[in-house]
C-alpha cells in the first residue's frame, strides 16, 4: 500500500451503501473526500425513478442451502431433520446457522454521519447524462471546488445512462414490512422462487420478501406479489400472525436492485485522457455482503494510480 496522502481529493459518485462505505474507508487511509449525489441517506422523494436511490430498500438475506459451500464459514451449522421444516409447505430440506442482519436504514444513516464527522464533505448534485461521461465528471470537478485527484463511480444503476454502460439491468425487488420481530431469519428458496423474514431488531417490525425480476423497471408495488409475499411467509413466521392468521402489514416497497451482464465492475479507467476514474457498481442484490471488501480494493486500486500504473479499462 502506497503513502497515505491528504493532499489527494478523491470524489465519490452516489451515496449508496458501495459509496458511503469507500468514502469511510478512503478518508481513514488519510484522502479528501467529496461525496456527490442526488440522493442520501433518508431521502424517499426519488424512489420512482428510473435509477433511483435503491440502497435503503433492501434486506440482505443470507444465502440458502442451495449454496453449501459456505457452510464452514458461517457459526453453528447443521442441517435440519424433516421434523423440523416448515409443515405443508412442500420444503425439502433445511439448514440452521447463526448469522446477523442489518437495519438498513439506520445502517446508511450511521455510515454518513460518521462520514461527516470524520470531516467528508457533501454536495447533493445531479450529474447530467447528455453530453457524455467526461463532460459530467468535467462538472463535478467543478461542484467540488477543489483539485480533483480521482473519482470514485459508485452510481448503481445510474451507471446504465451515465457511463454510459448497456451492461447495467435493474432486478426488481419487493418487500413487505410487518409489525413484530420474527424470532428468526428464515429463508426459502425454490425454483424461481424466494421468500425470507427478517426482524429488524429493536424497531418492532419484520422485513417479509420477495421477488428478484430481471429487466423489470416498474417501481409500484403490484397488489398480486404483495398477497403472495404475505401468503408464503406465513408458515416461517407464525409467531407474527394476529387473531385474525394474518400479518399486519405497515408499508410495501420496491427497489430496483443494479445489476450487470457478467458482473459487478470494480476497475481502473483514465476517462478523456485526464480523469482517473473507479468503477465500483453491478452489485445487484450483495451491495451490503460486499461492500467492506469493495471498499478495500477500492483503497489498492486508488494507490496504484498513485504509482502510476494504471492501464485504460474498456467496458
Amino acid at each position: 500500500m502506497p503513502p497515505q496522502n491528504p493532499t489527494h481529493h478523491i470524489v465519490v459518485l452516489g451515496a449508496g451503501i458501495t459509496s458511503l462505505q469507500t468514502s469511510l474507508t478512503l478518508l481513514a487511509a488519510g484522502y479528501g473526500v467529496t461525496i456527490l449525489a442526488r440522493d442520501f441517506p433518508g431521502d424517499d422523494e426519488n424512489i420512482d425513478d428510473v435509477g433511483g436511490y435503491a440502497s435503503p430498500w433492501p434486506a440482505p438475506a443470507p444465502s440458502t442451502a442451495t449454496d453449501i459451500w459456505w457452510s464452514p464459514h458461517v457459526t453453528s451449522f447443521v442441517p435440519l431433520p424433516t421434523s423440523a421444516l416448515p409443515a405443508n409447505t412442500g420444503i425439502a430440506s433445511g439448514v440452521a446457522f447463526t448469522t446477523v442482519t442489518i437495519d438498513v436504514p439506520i445502517h446508511l444513516a450511521s455510515l454518513l454521519s460518521r462520514f461527516r464527522s470524520l470531516g467528508g464533505k457533501v454536495i447533493r448534485a445531479t450529474l447530467p447524462t447528455h453530453d457524455g461521461f467526461f463532460a459530467a465528471l468535467n462538472l463535478a470537478a467543478e461542484l467540488v471546488q477543489d483539485d480533483v485527484y480521482a473519482f470514485i463511480n459508485a452510481t448503481g444503476l445510474g451507471a446504465r445512462a451515465l457511463v454510459p454502460d448497456a451492461k447495467m439491468y435493474p432486478t426488481r425487488g419487493q418487500t413487505v414490512l410487518v409489525r413484530g420481530e420474527a424470532s428468526k431469519v428464515s429463508t426459502f428458496e425454490g425454483i424461481g422462487l424466494i421468500r425470507y423474514v427478517i426482524p429488524r431488531k429493536g424497531s418492532g417490525i419484520s422485513v417479509l420478501g420477495g421477488t428478484k425480476q430481471a429487466e423489470n423497471w416498474d417501481t409500484k408495488p403490484d397488489e398480486q406479489t404483495t398477497r403472495e409475499i404475505l401468503e408464503g411467509c406465513k408458515a416461517l413466521a407464525p409467531e407474527l400472525l394476529g387473531a385474525d392468521g394474518e400479518f399486519e402489514v405497515l408499508k410495501v416497497q420496491v427497489g430496483l436492485r443494479p445489476s450487470r451482464e457478467g458482473g459487478a465492475r470494480v476497475e481502473r479507467e483514465v476517462v478523456g485522457e485526464r480523469w482517473k476514474v473507479l468503477h465500483a457498481y453491478g452489485h445487484s442484490g450483495a451491495g451490503y455482503q460486499n461492500s467492506v471488501g469493495v471498499a478495500r480494493k477500492l483503497l489498492r486500486l486508488v494507490g496504484e494510480f498513485e504509482e502510476d500504473r494504471a492501464p485504460a479499462a474498456k467496458l
